[in-house]
């Protein structure tokens, strides 16, 4: 899909939208990935749910409950609308999320965007940020 001026812009908007885990949802026939956050993967066939994913995931379904809406950031290889978020639960629900300790910044693509609701997780110990919680780096 060629890149446009129109597609920069593009929004895309929802009510309570289905969460398939906690950093992707869909909006109508669109799926969105959010921007900048790597949350923990759910069970796929054989493949164990890694720690927090559950949790991370009904998060996902807490920030979005209601209204949402996403700025395209860009399409990735999957073709998933990728976009900056926010509900009327959240101004900026990738943030949230983030923030929330349960799931991560994605800096390979937000090049530190997101690095000071990283640093609020870690400093007040949320989530998988939680003293005695064993962490595993991507």
């Amino acid at each position: 899909m060629p890149f446009t001026a129109a597609l920069a812009s593009a929004l895309i908007a929802c009510t309570a939208p289905s969460v398939h885990d906690g950093d992707t949802l869909r909006c109508g026939s669109e799926r969105v990935r959010l921007f900048g956050v790597d949350a923990p993967e759910v069970r796929r066939g054989q493949t164990p749910a890694e720690p927090f994913a559950y949790e991370a995931r009904d998060e996902l379904i807490r920030l979005t409950r209601s209204r949402v809406a996403c700025r395209f950031v860009e399409r990735d290889r999957y073709g998933r609308f990728v976009g900056k978020c926010w509900s009327t639960a959240s101004p900026d629900v990738n943030a949230a999320l983030i923030r929330s300790g349960l799931a991560t910044e994605y800096r390979r693509y937000s090049k530190g965007a997101y690095a000071k609701a990283e640093a609020d997780a870690k400093a007040a110990g949320r989530g998988q940020w939680a003293q005695g919680v064993a962490r595993v780096e991507p």
